[in-house]
């Protein structure tokens, strides 16, 4: 009886794992071009499995739902937004700092309009799912003053989230407009 080589034997997981990863993220890549293709609700998960190539099981083994599809999908590109965001971000206050992400995010949600608002009419219900998330960003609002308010923070994502909604709502959805909707806002927080 021969013995494994313990070496190949990680070697061989690490391959296992790295061939999963390629197979999410060719799933992941053919859903978000279907749903930009096709719309949202006119992709199906068997669509998707036969743009990526694999078995439809496949799909739901890393993917649960046609929504996780939708949302990883929308994280992946919201993070590249970001770092977008990031590159010339001002070190000025909360306020300031909510307006320069809210331009970049907004434009972006209604560049995406169907996406943004099947996925919000979801997860508006589901606000545990990213709690941690959006309190990592609070926080990062106030990175350069001398406290972090909690209360300030909230009040202020609270005006971003509702000028989002309700823009996203409009036939045309307009990121000019949110944006100008969202400052008068925090105009009267001061």
């Amino acid at each position: 009886m021969m013995a494994t080589h313990p070496q190949l034997a990680i070697s061989k997981a690490a391959q296992d794992m790295m061939k999963k990863e390629q197979t999410k993220r060719r799933i992941q890549e053919a859903a978000w071009q279907l749903f930009r293709e096709n719309g949202y609700q006119d992709t199906t998960t068997r669509h998707i499995a036969e743009r990526a190539e694999v078995a439809a099981g496949t799909v739901f083994s890393h993917f649960p739902t046609k929504l996780d599809l939708l949302k990883a999908g929308l994280s992946q590109q919201i993070d590249h937004v970001l770092a977008a965001a990031n590159t010339d971000c001002p070190e000025t206050g909360p306020k300031e700092k909510l307006m320069h992400f809210a331009g970049y995010l907004y434009a972006f949600y209604c560049l995406e309009a169907d996406f943004s608002r099947e996925l919000f009419r979801v997860l508006i219900w589901q606000q545990e799912e990213f709690e941690q998330q959006l309190e990592t960003f609070r926080q990062r609002l106030f990175s350069h003053e001398p406290s972090y308010d909690q209360q300030y923070a909230a009040v202020m994502m609270d005006c971003y989230f509702m000028t989002l909604i309700t823009g996203l709502n409009a036939e045309k959805p307009d990121a000019a407009f949110m944006l100008n909707q969202l400052e008068k806002k925090l105009d009267v927080l001061q």
